[in-house]
Parts: structure tokens; C-alpha cells; sequence
């Protein structure tokens, strides 16, 4: 709680300039221009993750409002376990689980799926004015070091807190039982953004004077050593660049009328009147940095901060998100619940913020908020409330972070620039249907680079075939559908559990030899499966370019 009250008296601080002030930078990790390009350099690296398909920037792209892009596909089952219900969360698709060997393992209702965070993305930017981070406030503001256990920084510490959370996270980004040194280990080996495209100028500067992780570290740092509170260091120095400080709400109050369109400011007015918003969204930050029950789900779905505080009036409770940037986000709330803002569905969709606001809560009113109460009671109309949410979706954007312009200029993720490896033609489904875990970046030099084999039913048998053709459209042989010209095939064990479909993975080392760029793989699956017609079942074909 102190942390929180602190936070409050930041914001209140913040306030009498009416615009939002510099981001405060602890004294023990002071801001160079070394340390930020290091943690700019990590921050954009999908090589940051146990298999090189995630980055931090991969859930926190500036244009996006410093959330995922992807939520519509990170969906989560919740509470339940159970994927098309109502508890259903909007996450972040992290990693398929893998075992301390890269293995590729089932993950409960995810299977051999990409896994998916059990809440959404918040936003990034501006994450420096937050006193705690993460949706439920764990990321305290005192910085503990992960690997000595020393205290670091003691207060204004939450980004570095923040950041070495998802690098060992098993749904996020690591491996089972990843540890910091194996982050050490790989950090010395790769080159630096190996995976990244269209690199910023200040990264290319960095990396044509320092193009080693090592070296990097040297220069921020005055030593080679890389270990977590340095990551941690850079990566939050970084990220205290990120300061949307520049709308059309901060010219209009810096004394520029015409900053804001009339309709702005009927839409501002409203937010501090008859909406009663900046009850919880304060002005410069429009967050209070508290949290709030908004009854949005059962509260034994996700107890929220009470799981860190212990309290019990904060069950169910989460931080009030900044609504800078907010017009930029695909999805609201903490749980994804609510389309965007100017989505139509607002109107619609009982779980938008639109109808949450205006109705008083969600499903949920045992515990809500004192300070939500249904907005149709002061006589505010769905109108006025469009008219809010409009000033929300335009006059606090950063047109800087909308365009990806520095301080928000970024290089393009591998995952961005490169197409998904391609499924084609028919698939025969039995129990299940076959398939591939086809999620390692397939460029030349990858030695790790490997296929995870799913299909069948517990302990049984599959066949790979595998060419350098596909068969478009497919054949019909005895039955089965074949999509590639095999040049062989392969048989392999599919051991699991009964009722579960068989997996195991198959290492495909790729040398590192540019003459294979471009170079066209094929995949078919068949598996055992008693459901299928002739007791086999068979995949899709599956296309990987080597890129």
C-alpha cells in the first residue's frame, strides 16, 4: 500500500503542470545513452526467449497502443479450462511448453498450441510513471536482484521488477525450469537482433560499433558480465524513453486552443463532469495507480491484487490502466473482454467499457468499487458516453507511438516480417486431427530449429513424409490424402497419455549455408488413431521456407 500512496502523490504532483512530466529515473540506475540502445537491442530481440519467436516488443508494439496486436489470438480458457465460454480470456499467445531440452510437451487445454497469458498485455508506455506494474501489482516498486536476492533499487524500481518476469516465464517466453544462466549463455553466443529487419539508426550505430551482446554490455555497463539486474537495468532504462507526453490533450492544456477539436473538448469536459472518469483516470497519467474492482468477471475467476496484498477488499480488484494510448489498443480491461474504442461493438457487446460504465459493473457486484456507480443514474446518455470515449480514442494518442516515430520507432520482428509456415490441402481426422508444431524460425544457422509431431491417441505410431514438392491439389491413395512427393519416410513413436494425442519432436538442424534461403520443405503426418477411417489419420501438408 505504501507504494500505491506514493504512486498517488506522483500523479497529484504531475497534475499541477497539467501536462504529463518526465519519467523519474531511480539514482541507482541512471540513464546513459549506452545502457538505453543495450535495453532497446534486448527489448526488440526475439532471440530474448528459450526459441527465438518472442521478444518483449512481440506484446508491446507502440502501435498498438504498447499492447499485442495478436489478443484476438491469444485466447485463454480461464477459470474453467474450458476453451468458448464465458470466462474466456483475451491474452497473449506466448510459446508452445517445452521441456528443459526444448521438447515440445502438451500444456493442458492449450495442447501442443501456442499457450496463452491469463490476462492481456497492458501498455508499456509510460509504464515508468507507475509506482507497481502488472495488472494485479506484483512488479513492486523495490527492485530485488533474482539472482543474489540483494536489494537493488528501493524505491521507483517497478519497470526493472517488471522486466525479469517474462524472459523465465514458461508460458511467455522460456523453456521449462529456464534460469538466468542459461539466458547468460545464449546472450554471449547470438548476434545481436539476428532475427530483426528495418533497424532503427541508432540500433545500426550501436551494433556496427558493438555487434556482440558482450561488447554491448561492455559499454553500458564498463565490464562484459551480463547477468539479470543488467538485463533488467537496460531494459527498464529503455523503457523510461517511452513517455507519450505528446497529444492533442497536452498541446490543448500547455495553452494551444486549437489543439483539441470542439468536440474534444465537449468530450473532455464530460470526462471530468458528468462522466465522473477522473475519479480513477487522474490527469496527467489518467490513472490513479490504484486498483479497482469493476466486476467485470466472478471474482473467483482471477482474484486480482488481493493475491499480492492479501487484502480483501482488493479481490477481484485490478490497476487502473493509463488511457493514453488507449484508442490504439485492439482490446480493453485486463481480461480483453471489452473491442476497442470506436468499434462498433461498443454499443452492442455487454462487456464493453461502454456498457460496463454506463450499467455500473459487470457480472459480478459483490465486491465492486465504491467509486463505480451506474452512469445512467446522473442522467449520462450512451451519446455522452460516445462522446467520452471519443475524446479517450483521439485526443490522448500519441501520434509519435501511432506512427512507430522516435522515441517509438522500432526495428520489424522476424515474426512480423515472415510469413507463418503454410498448411495446405485436406487433412482426415480421426479422435484428432494430426499436426505440427512449426513455431522455430526456420533461417539458415538455425541448429536448433526442430518440428513437434502431434496425432493418435496416447502411445502409438506415426509416419512422416517429407519432399522437396508438394501435391496440389492432394491424391487419394487407399484412402488417405498425400500433399507431398516424399523423398523419404520416416516412422516415429507418438507416446502419451491415453485420451491425449501422441507427440514427440524431431530435431531438423539447418545449416548455415545462404544457398538454402528460400529453399521450400514439405511435411505430411499420418498417425494411428482408431477414429479415422482405416485406423490413420492424416495432417494437412505443411510448407516451411527457409528464411
Amino acid at each position: 500500500m505504501p507504494a500505491r500512496l506514493a504512486a498517488a502523490a506522483i500523479a497529484l504532483a504531475g497534475a499541477a503542470a497539467a501536462q504529463l512530466p518526465p519519467i523519474y529515473v531511480p539514482a541507482q540506475n541512471p540513464a546513459t545513452p549506452e545502457k538505453i540502445v543495450l535495453g532497446k537491442v534486448l527489448f526488440w530481440d526475439e532471440q530474448l526467449s528459450s526459441d527465438d519467436t518472442v521478444a518483449c516488443g512481440t506484446c508491446h508494439l507502440p502501435e498498438f497502443g504498447g499492447s499485442d496486436p495478436r489478443v484476438g489470438a491469444g485466447l485463454h480458457p480461464g477459470h474453467d479450462g474450458v476453451f468458448g465460454t464465458d470466462d474466456d480470456v483475451h491474452g497473449s499467445p506466448g510459446i508452445v511448453r517445452q521441456a528443459t531440452n526444448g521438447a515440445y510437451v502438451p500444456s493442458g487445454a492449450f495442447e501442443l498450441r501456442r499457450q496463452s497469458t491469463g490476462r492481456g498485455s497492458p501498455s508499456n508506455l509510460g509504464a515508468g510513471h507507475h509506482a507497481v506494474l502488472f495488472w494485479d501489482g506484483r512488479a513492486s516498486t523495490t527492485f530485488v536482484d533474482p539472482e543474489t536476492g540483494a536489494v537493488l533499487i528501493p524505491f521507483a524500481g517497478a519497470l526493472e521488477s517488471q522486466a525479469i518476469g517474462p524472459i523465465l516465464n514458461p508460458v511467455e517466453m522460456a523453456r521449462e525450469g529456464r534460469t538466468w544462466q542459461d539466458v547468460r549463455q545464449k546472450l554471449q553466443v547470438v548476434t545481436p537482433l539476428r532475427l530483426a529487419s528495418d533497424l532503427t539508426p541508432d540500433l545500426i550505430a550501436a551494433l556496427q560499433q558493438n555487434p556482440t551482446y558482450p561488447l554491448l554490455f561492455t559499454a553500458a555497463f564498463g565490464d562484459s558480465n551480463i547477468t539479470a539486474a543488467r538485463i533488467a537495468f537496460a531494459l527498464a532504462a529503455y523503457q523510461r524513453t517511452l513517455n507519450p507526453d505528446d497529444t492533442p490533450w497536452d498541446r490543448f492544456m500547455s495553452g494551444l486552443p486549437g489543439a483539441m477539436t470542439p468536440m474534444q473538448q465537449v468530450g473532455w469536459s464530460m470526462f471530468q463532469n458528468q462522466g465522473r472518469c477522473i475519479s480513477c483516470h487522474w490527469e496527467p497519467l489518467f490513472s490513479d495507480d490504484l486498483v479497482h474492482n469493476l466486476g467485470l468477471r466472478y471474482n473467483n475467476e482471477d482474484i486480482g491484487a488481493m493475491a499480492v496484498t492479501g487484502l480483501p477488499f482488493e479481490l477481484g480488484a485490478f490497476k487502473t490502466p493509463t488511457l493514453r494510448n488507449a484508442g490504439l489498443r485492439p482490446r480493453l480491461f485486463h481480461n480483453g473482454q471489452s473491442p476497442a474504442l470506436g468499434d462498433l461493438a461498443q454499443a452492442t457487446d455487454p462487456a464493453s467499457t461502454l456498457n460496463v460504465y454506463f450499467h455500473g459493473g459487470g457480472v459480478d457486484l459483490s465486491n465492486v468499487d465504491a467509486f463505480l456507480l451506474p452512469l445512467k443514474q446522473f442522467g449520462v446518455s450512451l451519446g455522452d458516453l460516445r462522446l467520452m470515449q471519443e475524446f479517450v480514442r483521439t485526443a490522448l494518442t500519441d501520434e509519435r507511438a501511432a506512427l512507430a516515430l522516435p522515441p517509438f520507432d522500432h526495428p520489424k520482428l522476424r515474426s512480423q516480417a515472415v510469413a507463418p509456415p503454410r498448411r495446405f490441402g485436406p487433412a482426415l481426422p480421426g479422435v484428432r486431427e494430426p499436426d505440427f508444431v512449426a513455431t522455430a524460425p526456420s533461417f539458415p544457422g538455425n541448429l536448433d530449429f526442430r518440428l513437434g509431431l502431434g496425432g493418435g491417441d496416447g502411445a502409438g505410431l506415426g509416419l512422416v513424409s517429407y519432399g522437396l514438392q508438394s501435391i496440389e491439389p492432394s491424391l487419394t491413395v487407399a484412402g488417405l490424402p498425400w500433399s507431398v512427393v516424399p523423398i523419404d519416410l520416416l516412422l516415429v513413436p507418438l507416446p502419451g497419455s491415453a485420451g491425449q494425442p501422441g507427440h514427440t519432436t524431431w530435431p531438423l538442424p539447418i545449416p548455415n549455408d545462404p544457398g538454402l534461403v528460400n529453399l521450400a520443405l514439405y511435411f505430411q503426418l499420418f498417425a494411428a488413431d482408431a477414429g479415422a477411417p482405416g485406423g490413420i489419420a492424416a495432417s494437412r501438408g505443411l510448407e516451411i521456407l527457409v528464411q
